[in-house]
């Protein structure tokens, strides 16, 4: 279950399903597939390019969406708290 303000949205406009988890219109991991069907998650995708790239490979998207979900329940304050960092240096 994730919690209070995390939802699923779409990636991007042409994106088939929702992969993306979002907070506050932050997107802050997602779910990609690789050319030959597998799946990969792209975790702290709210981090500035300059930082590492976390990705973990799945063994299928529920598997994936799974996961996300627990990583966002047990990171739960860190994502919160860089996301409402980015939202203020923004506006």
């Amino acid at each position: 279950m994730l919690p209070e303000g995390f939802r699923w949205a779409k990636r991007h406009q042409y994106d088939a399903q929702d992969s993306a988890l979002v907070l506050d219109s932050t997107q802050v991991a997602m779910l990609l597939d690789r050319l030959d069907g597998s799946w990969f998650v792209r975790l702290w995708a709210h981090w500035s390019i300059r930082e590492p790239l976390v990705t973990r490979s799945c063994t299928s998207l529920d598997a994936g969406r799974a996961g996300i979900e627990a990583w966002a329940c047990r990171h739960e304050a860190q994502i919160r708290d860089e996301v409402a960092r980015q939202v203020w240096r923004a506006g």
